[in-house]
């Protein structure tokens, strides 16, 4: 029942309306009064805000029969409304009351009702139907009707977070005195939501009690928004809305409670919501004893879906993180969840102060979830989270999850945890920690997908990388829907263990054991020892985000794996690791676009030949330093130097994408203190490789070392070039304090054979060198040398340097690339050697008086098999009045040694007459030797031989001085050859070699 102070003003009010049906508006007989096209403007002193209403309208009327008609409206084309009450007497102080609405706007009821100061939107359109009677206290006696309110929304402030949207909510009236029950069947209908459910309010017995009211009966249907649209749409909107699920039905709605007026608080004793699969229990109240409405509520739920979950969560409740859940949890049971609030109401609310820390609190745990914690990347599925509300902060930790990518790769997430640190700012920030494990190749897919690509920079392909790796991931996003690209801050550190990416820096595969690698929004970064082509090295590398390139930092050694692997040194003319240092930057649009500052220490390595005519011993100080710039079809080295002795090697030097010479040009080319010579090679339209070398002076003892074999190469992996070459030099310099002057040399080289030479040269006090290509029957080429100062050659070349005097012609098979072997002659004519003590001694036979310093001879022809590293002499003779004798043997450069034997003749011309005669001649020296003669052996290095006689074998004449022979050295056997290898007329003569 009403309060008594109550009841007595609505009797007064009634009293004063009946006075004025009696007597007329105006005390008389006025019946109409009103007001048109008005302006009315309400001022909220509570608040200081004023609003306007334009176009208003206001009738009050008087009927003859008695009672006040009061008409309100707008005919504003925009929204009209209109609003008419009517109250009437009957008998004994009873009145009939009556009310009609039209499409009026709830928020204008709030105002003039003085329940609301415009904080709370109730944009929404009503209309009523109610009719009633009063009693002569002033107590309704029955009310029933109705109350309609058409399609709008309920949001608090102008944030849109938590907001309602109605399409139609109906409430019917019925209060019967006489019982105290006022009963409200009623449906709301929010998209596809509906709720259509019984109350009743039960008045109090006493003045001043309490009214109890209960929710029971009926059911509710919930959806989650992405159904609402989808049942509301067609096409991938309702395709979207089938894999939300059925909508979820709630037919056991109970809930009890009590509301004092007196002391202005409402209480839910009781309240329980579910079905066969599910529960909620919940109890609370609301107290506004103190002026502030302040909520006190505990609930529980039994366990459930993901999707049942988002159904009952309303969305007027933590909104913001409702919509992430929404937005980003795709599947998963709810295993508990306990929400327990002591709040005030403002403090709830989204435009309201921040909630205390106490205030909220949120307990649950799910199981088997699917979450799509970005959107971009891959979904997160056999997760269990949970989740911790406390205050305005909320975490969310996962334990363990996997991530599939789209080719099928998983990564396992562990230890995540995703925390809204603040949930009261409009869009708060949040951030999300995580440890992820798995294949290499996984992560690298990771990092090319939309949402990472622009900013990570990685220079990895899935398909060509390979290990395991551990990551730590930290992100940070503002918590809004739509999250565009590039909002997201990121930081993640990799180990990366037994790694590998194909083509990763300058087309080389990388290999490393434990590569740290860090990203985030500024850039990508790795560092590490690795391999790079199989050379190992330290290596840094760092992209930063929006740089077509990435900066490189290489330190290493270059052994002869790591240069044959990056096509350095496929002719194997260098020994031995060299320490490099690279640094500059490479294109990440080309695999092979970039700039490097190269550094080389050379002292270490041992070269030879890796330029023409470069020949350096391990040990003796030597630099390189050159620009590396690398493009998609070509290689350049700018700025070449290499420092060394002499006025070192200038120039730059190109290359194509395949690493073959396109061009050099050497200002300076010179490896010896004195060289002055430059270097130019072209490639021409054919591919031939022209090289033209000019200067005044040049230390050739390289090429001679180059050109002997100096060690056993491998065979090169691809032909030799086709090359044409044109040297002219002043001065050549060679062993022993000798040179070649004026040297003209043209040489042209096709398929890996010589098809043309020409050789002029000085040498000596006057002689000269001449060489050409000479054909021989059966098509044979042929190399011929001549010389008429053969002692300047040889000692030039180092073969010998005692030598003075006699005509040279040397014939040699031209070499080539099918034919690594060549056979060939040396014959000498009319000349001497001099100060060789141990073959004075042999002529001498112990008589100092005999001695004589300098032995004239008149030929010497040696057959000689050249290979690469070794050449083998056989059937060698030489013959002079005072001596002569024979020589076999090898001289094996690339085992540094010497080995020759033979028979020293004296007097040989008349020694070996009796080696001429017929059979008897085999027994007394044969055709070559003599009667008597004196067995020696060379040995030694190249450099340095040792000649060692055996003066026993002087005793034993003819066939028996074989007995005192020195032991021959393993016999050579050259590689053998196919049918398509020239054959020499001297190649039997091997098998003689011992």
């Amino acid at each position: 029942m009403p309060h008594p102070a109550a009841a007595d003003s609505i009797a007064a009010v009634l009293a004063w309306l009946d006075g004025i049906g009696q007597s007329g508006l105006d005390g008389h007989d006025l019946r109409e009064l009103g007001l048109k096209d008005c302006t009315l403007t309400v001022a909220d002193q509570r608040t200081g805000k004023r609003w306007s209403f334009q176009n208003i309208t206001l009738t009050l009327e008087r009927p003859r029969s008695g009672g006040i008609v009061v008409t309100v409206g707008s005919e504003n084309p925009e929204r009209p409304w209109g609003l008419t009450a009517s109250i009437k007497p009957t008998s004994d102080g009873y009145r009939n009351i009556a009310l009609e609405a039209r499409q009026v706007a709830a928020n204008d009821l709030l105002l003039a009702s003085r329940l609301g100061d415009g904080t709370l939107q109730v944009d929404l359109p009503i209309s009523a139907s109610l009719q009633g009677e009063i009693g002569p206290g002033g107590v309704p006696q029955t009310l029933v009707g109705r109350i309609v309110a058409n399609a709008g929304s309920i949001n608090d402030g102008d944030s849109s977070d938590g907001r309602i949207d109605l399409d139609r909510a109906e409430f019917k009236i019925n209060w019967d005195a006489a019982s105290r029950l006022l009963e409200v069947p009623f449906q709301i209908v929010s998209g596809n939501n509906r709720f259509t459910l019984f109350g009743q309010v039960e008045a109090p017995a006493q003045p001043q009690g309490s009214w109890a009211f209960k929710i029971a009966g009926g059911s509710a249907v919930l959806n989650t928004p992405a159904a609402q649209g989808a049942a509301a749409g067609t096409g991938q909107a309702a395709a979207q809305g089938s894999s939300q699920g059925e909508s979820l039905v709630l037919n056991r709605i109970a809930v009890v409670g009590r509301f004092d007026p007196h002391g202005k608080r409402l209480t839910i004793l009781q309240g329980d919501f579910g079905n066969a699969d599910l529960g909620v229990a919940m109890s609370g109240n609301a107290d506004y004893s103190s002026g502030n409405l302040r909520l006190t509520t505990g609930l529980a739920a039994t366990r459930m879906g993901a999707e049942a979950l988002k159904k009952l969560w309303p969305v007027f409740v933590a909104p913001k993180v409702r919509d992430w859940f929404n937005e980003h949890l795709a599947s998963g049971n709810l295993e508990r969840l306990t929400i327990a609030v002591n709040a005030p109401f403002e403090t709830l609310k989204a435009s309201g102060p921040p909630l205390p820390d106490d205030g909220l609190t949120v307990d649950a745990l799910a199981t088997n979830c699917v979450i799509h914690p970005v959107a971009g990347l891959p979904a997160l599925h056999d997760a269990d989270m949970a989740v911790h509300v406390v205050g305005r902060n909320a975490q969310i930790a996962v334990g363990k999850a996997t991530a599939d990518l789209p080719s099928g790769r998983k990564l396992v997430l562990s230890s995540g945890l995703f925390e809204v640190p603040d949930t009261a700012p409009r869009q708060p920030p949040a951030r999300v920690h995580f440890k992820l494990d798995g294949p290499v190749p996984a992560a690298a897919e990771l990092l090319t997908m939309d949402r990472l690509r622009d900013t990570s920079g990685a220079p990895f392909d899935p398909a060509t990388t390979r290990g395991n790796m551990t990551a730590l991931v930290a992100l940070a996003m503002p918590l809004k829907p739509d999250l565009p690209p590039g909002s997201t801050s990121y930081a993640i550190t990799v180990d990366a263990l037994n790694f590998s990416a194909d083509h990763m820096i300058m087309g080389q595969k990388v290999e490393s054991a434990d590569l740290k690698v860090s990203a985030n929004n500024q850039g990508f970064a790795l560092k590490g020892d690795v391999k790079i082509g199989g050379a190992p090295a330290s290596l840094e590398y760092r992209r930063l985000r929006g740089d077509d390139a990435a900066e490189v930092h290489i330190q290493g050694m270059l052994d002869e794996t790591a240069r044959n692997n990056l096509g350095l040194d496929a002719a194997g003319a260098i020994g031995g690791a060299i320490p490099v240092d690279v640094a500059g930057r490479i294109g990440t649009a080309s695999e092979r676009d970039g700039r490097f500052a190269v550094q080389a220490d050379l002292t270490p390595a041992q070269i030879e030949g890796f330029l023409p005519g470069w020949v350096k011993q391990a040990g003796k100080p030597a630099r390189a330093t050159f620009t590396l710039v690398t493009k998609p079809q070509s290689i350049r080295l700018e700025d070449m130097l290499i420092e060394g002795a002499g006025g070192g090697v200038k120039g730059v030097v190109d290359l194509d994408n395949a690493g073959d010479l396109l061009s050099a040009n050497f200002s300076s080319y010179g490896f010896s203190d004195g060289d002055r010579a430059s270097l130019k090679v072209d490639r021409m339209s054919d591919g031939t490789l022209r090289a033209i070398m000019r200067g005044d002076s040049y230390d050739g003892r390289g090429f001679l070392k180059t050109l002997t074999g100096g060690s056993v190469k491998a065979p090169p992996k691809r032909p030799p070039a086709d090359v044409d070459l044109d040297m002219k030099l002043g001065a050549v310099l060679g062993h022993n304090g000798e040179a070649l002057r004026s040297l003209e040399l043209k040489m042209s080289r096709r398929n890996g054979e010589v098809r043309s030479l020409g050789l002029m040269a000085k040498i000596g006090h006057n002689g000269t060198l001449t060489g050409d290509l000479r054909g021989r029957p059966g098509g044979r080429q042929v190399v011929q040398l001549e010389s008429t100062d053969a002692g300047a050659l040889f000692r030039f070349t180092d073969v010998y340097a005692r030598m003075t005097g006699g005509q040279l012609t040397t014939v040699m098979d031209a070499p080539s690339a099918a034919n690594p072997v060549q056979l060939g002659t040396v014959n000498v004519r009319n000349f001497a050697v001099h100060d060789e003590s141990q073959l004075e001694r042999a002529v001498a036979n112990g008589s100092q008086a005999q001695r004589n310093a300098n032995m004239a001879f008149s030929g010497l022809k040696v057959d000689f098999t050249r290979a690469p590293g070794r050449i083998a002499l056989h059937d060698g003779v030489v013959r002079g009045p005072v001596l002569g004798g024979t020589i076999d043997g090898v001289i094996d450069y690339a085992d540094d040694e010497v080995h020759l034997r033979g028979t020293l003749i004296p007097l040989y011309g008349a020694n070996n007459l009796l080696g001429q005669l017929p059979i008897v001649g085999l027994f007394l020296g044969g055709e070559k030797e003599g009667l008597v003669g004196v067995t020696y052996e060379v040995v030694g290095k190249p450099a340095g031989p040792v000649l060692h006689v055996n003066p026993l074998s002087a005793l034993a004449p003819g066939l028996l001085r074989k007995v005192f022979e020195f032991p021959a050295n393993t016999p050579y056997t050259p590689p053998p050859t196919d049918d398509s290898t020239p054959i020499d007329d001297n190649a039997a003569a091997t098998s003689n070699v011992r």
